[in-house]
């Protein structure tokens, strides 16, 4: 689980965008998901979203606030169907994800980003 991780630009909503406003416009995009986590730094914010009544359906998106541009975070792992709420604390206490996210340029590059447990988030050529 985990590994190689993709970051995807899906939605601009626009630079200083209010965060209340920016995670509406991302549910609406989304389509029938409910925000089960939320977590705010001061250059972004990740969101986990899941359908309503199916527990492996999670989705990580984050917010580079600055330029205002909503990342969906994958990984190319057999999770095809999504992910649960308890993978995701995994991915946050054991894999450092959010040392990545705090720091939302990150995505931007075009550097590999692989994600472990128990090891920070590292770039391979």
């Amino acid at each position: 689980m985990f590994g190689r991780m993709t970051a995807e630009a899906i939605l601009t909503v626009g630079p200083g965008c209010d965060p209340v406003a920016a995670v509406h416009s991302l549910v609406e995009a989304a389509e029938q998901v409910k925000v089960t986590k939320w977590i705010e730094f001061p250059d972004s914010l990740l969101v986990f979203v899941m359908v309503p009544g199916d527990t492996n359906s999670g989705t990580i998106y984050v917010l580079d606030r600055k330029p205002g541009v909503w990342y969906w975070v994958d990984f190319e792992d057999s999770q095809y169907g999504g992910y649960s709420l308890a993978e995701l604390e995994r991915l946050l206490d054991e894999c450092s994800l959010l040392s990545l996210v705090e720091r939302p340029g990150l995505l931007r590059t075009s550097l590999n980003w692989f994600v472990e447990a128990g090891k920070a988030p590292f770039a391979a050529a």
